[in-house]
């Protein structure tokens, strides 16, 4: 049995791979955000003391110094009990971290004691931003201002997308998606508007607004018209009406809009020409804002920020969203999904959403399709390299489901750094505990201690190394508070780049056969025999789960040492920890450290019935700060 055990092993974490794009440029920093940049940005103070949720909007410019801070111009609007001009702050600070996300103060917060922060990835074009951990549930969108824009910036086919909470009102949310072609010269003709409203109960609704115009500066600056649709329906019932402020980047494929009063974002990307098929492909940036109706008139706010990577050959994607809800708080939410592009780029998902790759792929689009009213934007982020010994800071990955590397890292997580360079040799550690030298390489860990804000580092415990990756355990004393923490692989004696990821308590991820995160889970029978489409699990059965990021456990145990047998060690935070197979709660017979095994957590798990039988269904593993939905696991009668 024990041998059935330590191969399960051996294949999850030598087997493992990270799909991410190709390196192709130098490390961000402070310096990477330099110049103005028009800004559009839409969200509600959701703070559980305010007897209502409040809207807030914005249209301007930020001016970044390159070196940690910035300016703001233009204006915007908040509602509590009527609308207000939006008293923004003027000036703020931002960190650019080498993986190419930043923090900046959020100055459409305008309480400066409230700190409210947003957290953001600089993508190809265009910055995207979301206050994930404070009481603001927002989308912040903005890109670089021209010098050599036009009228003929905007021309041929697009796609918009829009959300607007209509006259400060949640419960008149609408969303609309639809195509639209710009002549070039001021022209839009007329709008086939395609959209939903929570007042017209989240029916699909077509309207025409004729004769849509726009104006566009040598910034990039400018207006749209867009008249009241044909047959002048009562105000509650339009979708999308107004003039606007509009933004447009500089090679057109790209515009930013919205009301100076009103409580909306407009979204636009060129369509794509050429082949749709191979247009989404490698790592993205990813931000959402969203009412999910649910049958009431509003369920509640979220807003996220995190990225996706969208592997092309098997039309799959592997995501990860920090996501703020107004009724639950921050939490990390990773999964996995399909799709499909149509021959326009569009890949909708009915019922849910529906998205639309622009043009050359660099940007998508995304609006809710029924009940869930969203605005999404994805931006590609940008390719890193670094020469000598190089750890990629988008490469610090969960070494179970290879969710993107914005997902937070956890005390006893196992993770794969990815880089070239990292070792002059493949191998792995021959018995427990796990070395924190492993052919002269180590991975070197720091981050400051919030109570005496003075530099804690520690070394990681290593299974794996090869000159493209490195399996390493996280020592249990890292923190677990979302605050930074450094990595540093040093290669016989020469110190790579450093490398700084977000901290948190838990992180799930299901080790999978075969490794890389998709398809069924590493999960063993009770006679240790593994779970198969051959040999599915039963109704009623006890399966064991391997995995690992479910953070701290009791008793404690060293990062990388054989778990006890006698006592068991468990998760600490077991009361906040819940298993679903196909949306039924298991029950949880045992959670924590693989008992003789190193580096590996373990869930036994009972299956529910009213599962889907003769299918792989999925498991869902929820903590009190992360929620993972991506292997999945066959069940029969």
């Amino acid at each position: 049995m024990l041998r059935q055990r330590l191969f399960l092993v051996t294949v999850l974490l030598a087997g493992t791979i990270w799909l991410v794009r190709p390196a192709a440029a130098q490390l961000p920093s402070n310096a990477s955000l330099q110049g103005a940049y028009y800004v559009r940005y839409l969200g509600a103070n959701v703070d559980m003391n305010n007897p209502q949720d409040n809207p807030v909007s914005f249209s301007g410019t930020l001016t970044f110094d390159g070196k940690g801070g910035f300016t703001v111009t233009g204006q915007g609007v908040f509602h509590d009990t009527a609308d207000h001009a939006l008293p923004f702050l003027t000036s703020g600070k931002y960190t650019v971290l080498s993986g190419a996300i930043f923090a900046m103060t959020n100055p459409f917060d305008p309480t400066v004691a409230n700190g409210t922060t947003l957290y953001g990835g600089i993508g190809t074009g265009v910055l995207t931003a979301s206050s994930t951990d404070t009481n603001y549930t927002d989308l912040f969108v903005a890109i670089p201002v021209s010098t050599a824009a036009s009228n003929s910036t905007l021309n041929g086919k697009y796609f918009l997308s829009s959300l607007e909470f209509q006259n400060a009102d949640f419960t008149l949310t609408r969303n609309t998606f639809f195509p639209a072609t710009a002549t070039g010269d001021g022209k839009f003709g007329d709008f086939a508007i395609k959209g939903t409203a929570l007042n017209l109960k989240n029916v699909a609704t077509s309207q025409t607004s004729p004769g849509v115009t726009y104006t566009v500066a040598a910034n990039g600056s400018g207006t749209l018209n867009i008249p009241v649709p044909t047959g002048a329906p009562p105000v509650a019932s339009q979708l999308l009406v107004g003039n606007k402020v509009l933004y447009v980047s500089s090679d057109g494929n790209f515009f930013i809009a919205g009301g100076a009063t009103a409580y909306d974002m407009i979204l636009g990307v060129k369509a794509l020409s050429g082949n749709a098929a191979s247009a989404l492909n490698g790592l993205y940036f990813t931000a959402f804002l969203e009412n999910y109706a649910a049958g009431t008139q509003a369920d509640g706010l979220y807003g996220s920020q995190g990225a996706a990577n969208e592997i092309n050959s098997i039309s799959t994607e592997i995501a990860h969203q920090r996501t703020n809800w107004e009724f639950y708080g921050s939490y990390d939410f990773t999964t996995s999904g399909t799709f499909t592009l149509n021959a326009d780029g569009t890949a909708p998902s009915p019922g849910y959403s529906q998205f639309v790759a622009g043009a050359g792929g660099n940007i998508v689009i995304g609006s809710g399709d029924g009940t869930n009213y969203q605005l999404a934007i994805y931006a590609k982020t940008p390719p890193l390299s670094g020469t000598g010994v190089f750890l990629n800071p988008q490469g610090i990955v969960n070494a179970a489901n290879n969710v993107p590397f914005t997902a937070q890292v956890v005390p006893g997580e196992v993770v794969s750094l990815y880089g070239t360079g990292l070792a002059s040799q493949t191998l792995t550690t021959p018995g427990l505990p796990f070395p924190t030298s492993l052919g002269n390489v180590s991975v070197n860990l720091s981050w400051v201690d919030f109570t005496s804000q003075k530099t804690v580092t520690a070394q990681a415990p290593i299974y794996f190394v090869s000159p493209t990756l490195i399996s390493a355990v996280i020592p249990y004393n890292a923190p677990s508070d979302g605050s930074y923490l450094n990595f540093q692989v040093t290669n016989n004696g020469t110190n790579s780049n450093i490398a700084t990821e977000y901290s948190g308590a838990t992180s799930p991820g299901i080790f999978t056969v075969p490794s890389g995160g998709l398809g069924n889970g590493a999960i063993l029978h009770t006679d240790f025999s593994l779970v198969s489409t051959a040999s599915p699990a039963k109704v009623g059965e006890t399966v064991q789960i391997f995995l690992t990021g479910l953070g701290a456990v009791t008793p404690a145990v060293a990062a990388g040492s054989a778990a006890p047998s006698n006592p068991l060690s468990t998760v600490a935070d077991i009361a906040n920890l819940f298993v679903y197979i196909d949306g039924m709660q298991a029950k949880v017979v045992f959670a924590g450290l693989a008992p003789t095994l190193g580096g590996l957590y373990q869930l036994n798990v009972t299956i529910p019935s009213g599962v889907t039988l003769g299918a792989a269904d999925d498991i869902e593993i929820v903590t009190a700060d992360a929620d993972n939905i991506q292997a999945t696991i066959p069940i029969s009668k």
